[in-house]
């Protein structure tokens, strides 16, 4: 609860996969950009982008595999 849940996208290098983070994940690159809970759900869905699998977004914005 105490978690802030403000979800991050970012379009990564190819060393990374581009995906969706929790704002205070430390496995993302500089290149991130605030999106709406909204947003996140709606890029959650997209096969090209990942959930991070150390900060968990999805878990967080309720959306299970």
């Amino acid at each position: 609860m105490g978690r802030r849940t403000r979800p991050h996208t970012t379009s990564a290098p190819a060393a990374r996969c581009p995906g969706v983070y929790i704002d205070d994940c430390t496995m993302t690159s500089n290149n991130t950009h605030p999106v709406s809970a909204q947003d996140a759900r709606m890029a959650l869905t997209d096969a090209q982008l990942e959930a991070c699998v150390f900060c968990r977004p999805d878990a967080e914005l309720g959306i299970l595999d």
